[in-house]
């Protein structure tokens, strides 16, 4: 990162301030870390390479306030790390002790990193990322009758209330990439704010099967749950053709449908 002021556009998103918790994914050379650090943040740094895991230790040296792990995030037990760091930070209220995210995400892992973390709302207030600008359109402004709307649209809005925030010219990085990037915030939902559905696993491997046939139309993709009588049965009941196809359901339209076809 070039420009340190994306950094601080980084950490003035998450509205990040002194005690705070911040897990911060792939600190690089520490330019993020170290603006974190001065705004008085305990970070968490999670690093795959152990070479830049080094050098970020290295830089802070002495730091209080800065863990390094040498760790894969999508492997990592991410959960319980952030526990055992907001157990011993005293400054922190114990019943509402949350971190933050805030990092400046390699590409080619953000959707996986999205999924792990937006579940976690129970520790985590909310999820800061500098995301490709592509990746972090889809996710936030697609909607129902696009080509760009998928199941992760779903799982997105399910749980957490996503928003652009800023674009971030490729001229920014060094080396350039291909491509421009954007902020984008995720506040993240507590288990009382999640739609009501019976089981979360049942219904995104129901939203899933349904994308799985996109082309196709809900009373054909999701027959092995039920039969499509039923299925037309339950459309009808929520207001909906009884031709509907995936990409034309909401989450409020496919939450309903869950709780009308999948028993149990």
């Amino acid at each position: 990162m070039l420009n340190s002021d994306i950094n601080e556009e980084l950490a003035r998103a998450a509205g990040v301030e002194e005690g705070d918790v911040v897990l911060e994914i792939g600190p690089g050379t520490g330019s993020l870390t170290n603006i974190l650090l001065n705004a008085g943040a305990f970070v968490l740094a999670i690093e795959k390479d152990e070479h830049m895991a080094d050098l970020v230790s290295e830089r802070f040296f002495g730091t209080q306030n800065l863990k390094v792990l040498t760790e894969d995030i999508v492997k990592c037990h991410v959960r319980s790390h952030l526990l055992s760091l907001l157990g011993s930070t005293r400054q922190m209220d114990p019943e509402t002790r949350q971190a933050k995210v805030v990092s400046n995400l390699p590409f080619n892992v953000s959707t996986d990193v999205i999924k792990l973390l937006l579940p976690m709302g129970d520790i985590i207030s909310q999820v800061v990322l500098l995301l490709q600008e592509e990746t972090a359109l889809r996710l936030v402004e697609s909607s129902e009758r696009t080509s760009e709307y998928r199941p992760i649209n779903i799982f997105v809005n399910f749980y957490s209330e996503p928003e652009y925030k800023l674009r971030v010219p490729r001229t920014n990085f060094f080396p350039q990439p291909n491509v421009d990037a954007a902020i984008v915030t995720f506040k993240l939902k507590q288990a009382r704010e999640y739609p009501q559905v019976s089981s979360t696993k049942s219904f995104f491997s129901m939203v899933n099967s349904a994308f799985n046939g996109k082309r196709k139309m809900l009373r054909k993709s999701l027959q092995h749950i039920c039969t499509s009588v039923e299925i037309e049965e339950a459309l009808k009941r929520i207001d909906l053709p009884t031709t509907s196809r995936p990409e034309e359901l909401t989450l409020d339209d496919f939450v309903k449908l869950h709780n009308l076809i999948v028993k149990g």
